[in-house]
Formats: structure tokens, C-alpha cells, sequence
């Protein structure tokens, strides 16, 4: 009887931590997604934006946890159609918090770097090849979470310089069709 318990106790437990990110193994995948997996294994996943190489995807009829949170807007990045990057929208300063004080219990205390641009902190943290960020920006009040697979990041930073090489230099404002339209698109992505 006591080991039916047991078990019981465990199978429990094991379904009610599926889909939720403990960060056991960031370092290789993120919600059992290997990093540099083919954006062909995203099947469910609906593209939002991008240029070039890098392409941004979500899934709108899934909910996630991380660290014990519930969180809505997470967007997957890919270079080269393979999978380098999350990105999470944080709307409550709790689950900001509760977010931060997980990683932090996992991973120790961050690095933390401040701007005064936007008066915007940032908490980062190194895991094998992967580095984590969370940023909130006192000014305007958005926090978000981050997630870099390292070795497809770096060259996703290089074709995002690239193009921005490649671009004749434009005024800020007002805003040129090709940067209202990715405003229009970042506006609308995060506001959902």
C-alpha cells in the first residue's frame, strides 16, 4: 500500500511538471527542444517576423511555465532555420520576480549591467553555451526574459550588423517604411 502511495506521489509530480522549464539542462535545450534543432521539429509554431536568416516563430495555442510561472508571449528565434533564441514578455512584476529568483537560486547570483538610456538593469547569467538575460526598463516598465544559444547567436548578431551595414543611413524620424513597419510588428507582438 505505502508503495502504491509512492508511486502515485511520483506520476503526480511528473505531470504537473511537464511543460514547465526548470532549467535543468539550458545549457543543451529549452522546453525539450534541443538548441540548433531544424525549425522543421516547430511545426505548430506561426512565423511573426524576421528578415534574412533570422526568423521569429510562436506557438499561439500553447501556454508555458517557467520556474513556476505562467507566461503567454514566448516568441523562438532561428538563424539559418535552425533554433537559437526565446524570448518572453513579462507583463507582471511578481512573475518577473519569481522568474529572476529561480534562475538566480539555479544559477547563482547575475552579472548586472545598467544603462541609463531608458533606465533599463540587466540581469544576465552564463550556462554552458547559453546565456540568460532578463531586462526590465524602469522608464517604460518592460521586462523580459531571454535566452541565447551562443554559437548560432553570435552569427545571428553578425547578419543583423550586416544588414544594418547595407542600409543607407535614414532619418530617425519620421519613421522609414522598412522601421515603421518593424515597429508596427513589435508593437503588435508584445502587446497580445
Amino acid at each position: 500500500m505505502r508503495a502504491a502511495a509512492y508511486l502515485l506521489m511520483i506520476l503526480a509530480w511528473s505531470v504537473f511538471s511537464m511543460g514547465g522549464l526548470q532549467a535543468a539542462d539550458l545549457d543543451k535545450e529549452f522546453l525539450n527542444k534541443p538548441w540548433g534543432a531544424p525549425l522543421s521539429e516547430f511545426a505548430e509554431h506561426v512565423h511573426v517576423g524576421g528578415s534574412g536568416k533570422i526568423a521569429y516563430y510562436v506557438n499561439p495555442k500553447q501556454a508555458y511555465t517557467l520556474f513556476d510561472t505562467q507566461v503567454t508571449n514566448l516568441v523562438y528565434g532561428f538563424y539559418d532555420e535552425k533554433f537559437f533564441a526565446v524570448y518572453a514578455g513579462l507583463e507582471a512584476i511578481d512573475a518577473y520576480s519569481t522568474i529572476k529568483r529561480g534562475i538566480q537560486h539555479r544559477f547563482g547570483i547575475p552579472k548586472i549591467s545598467m544603462e541609463s538610456r531608458g533606465a533599463l538593469t540587466t540581469h544576465s547569467w552564463m550556462v554552458g553555451e547559453t546565456r540568460i538575460k532578463m531586462k526590465v526598463s524602469e522608464a517604460s516598465g518592460a521586462m523580459k526574459l531571454s535566452l541565447y544559444y551562443l554559437p548560432l547567436a553570435g552569427r545571428a548578431n553578425a547578419e543583423m550588423q550586416k544588414e544594418l551595414d547595407e542600409e543607407p543611413p535614414e532619418p530617425v524620424f519620421p519613421l522609414s517604411p522598412i522601421r515603421q513597419k518593424e515597429a508596427v510588428e513589435l508593437l503588435e507582438l508584445f502587446s497580445n
